[in-house]
């Protein structure tokens, strides 16, 4: 039996059945050097798993198969293992199938019908198994604040409508609230909350947050105000009316 590798961990691929019946007929019939898919394995059934690779990560056979057109499968060299996610690949396999082994051995009695780890739970389309926050704070380590902003309309502009990151309300709020816990962090904070204005302007938590950030700054006066645009989007919220009214008893 076919080992469940389309239920892989950060595995990149091939995809091979995205294309026209034309270039499926340029994989070889018979495969060399397979080391963890089963030496004997039919055509259909390799190519449906590269398949599911490639969906789950958004990317072409030679992301992992040496080759330079993605478009002509002829001139690709499945057998070699020139390509460095070729190798991280079969680790992956590896672990994946260890994971899934070891649920249902550990849950699977009392829960038979528990979800397996695929290549789409972490990677959610996205050729890097990232989530939003990690993807902005490495860009802000690396290139500071301005950069970060334009990555994340980037981002937005190429991912929203999937899956690969979260573009909703409170991502941006989550990811500045770590931030601020660094003070010389909480400027980064607040350019990622304006942003987070840009599209949701109506975000109550937003604003709070830009409140709390705007006081570990010790601005009281810029804070009051955030404050009170949250409490106008969100006058029944008991936490923003005890958060103004404890601000105007210090003030």
């Amino acid at each position: 039996m076919v080992r469940r590798l389309w239920v892989v961990l950060g595995l990149a691929a091939c995809w091979a059945l995205t294309v026209a019946a034309p270039g499926a007929a340029q994989i070889p019939d018979t495969f060399t050097n397979l080391k963890v898919l089963p030496k004997d394995i039919k055509k259909n059934e390799l190519v449906s798993i590269m398949r599911g690779f490639s969906f789950a990560l958004n990317v072409r056979c030679i992301h992992c198969h040496k080759g330079d057109d993605p478009a002509d499968l002829s001139t690709v060299d499945f057998a070699s293992d020139e390509r460095e996610n070729k190798r991280i690949a079969r680790t992956m396999m590896d672990m994946t199938t260890g994971i899934n082994a070891t649920l249902q051995t550990e849950i699977g009695a009392v829960r038979p019908k528990h979800l397996e780890v695929t290549c789409f739970t972490c990677h959610h389309g996205n050729r890097r198994p990232e989530t939003l926050e990690h993807a902005l704070v490495t860009e802000l380590d690396a290139q500071g604040v301005d950069s970060t902003v334009v990555l994340y309309r980037r981002l937005r502009g190429e991912f929203y409508g999937g899956a690969a990151y979260d573009f909703g309300e409170w991502s941006l709020i989550s990811i500045a609230e770590n931030l601020s816990r660094d003070p010389k962090k909480l400027d980064a904070a607040l350019a990622l909350l304006n942003e987070n204005l840009v599209h949701h302007d109506q975000s109550a938590g937003t604003y709070a947050r830009i409140a709390e950030t705007h006081l570990a700054r010790g601005d009281t006066t810029s804070a009051m105000a955030s404050f009170e645009k949250a409490l106008a989007l969100a006058p029944e919220d008991p936490w923003l009316k005890r958060r103004v009214e404890r601000l105007k008893t210090k003030k």
